[in-house]
């Protein structure tokens, strides 16, 4: 009976060979670069989604495009300077997705930021 759930628990861990590993990585690095989802690449290849999610991480692929084709921002965690946040706030000549790729942040970041900005009480950097 041991013998058995040790095969079935390698036949789940297809990666802990290193060969094996290489071919995971591999297509899970092609698949991730050509935009597919963490959740989705993990369950064809059998691997927890938090596991893929970790590898690719610390193989440093990003996907080209975005959920719904929007480019991913580079500085997706980096703090918004004063200048970011007058272009973001008061460039209402371009759209929200132009004032996007013009500071290299996503849609989503800039569409929150001048919502959360406008229904903040305050005016910490000086530009409403």
């Amino acid at each position: 009976m041991q013998g058995t759930s040790v095969a079935s628990a390698n036949e789940t861990r297809r990666y802990t060979t290193r060969e094996t590993k290489e071919r995971v990585r591999f297509e899970a690095t092609q698949r991730r670069a050509a935009g597919e989802g963490i959740a989705d690449i993990a369950v064809s290849l059998v691997v927890n989604e938090s596991t893929m999610g970790k590898w690719l991480r610390e193989w440093g692929v990003r996907p080209a495009a975005g959920k719904y084709g929007q480019s991913l921002a580079q500085n997706q965690w980096k703090r918004w300077t004063r200048e970011d946040a007058a272009i973001a706030y008061t460039r209402t000549d371009l759209s929200i997705a132009k004032r996007a790729e013009l500071l290299n942040r996503s849609y989503t970041a800039v569409a929150g930021f001048v919502r959360d900005y406008r229904q903040r009480p305050g005016d910490p950097y000086g530009i409403k």
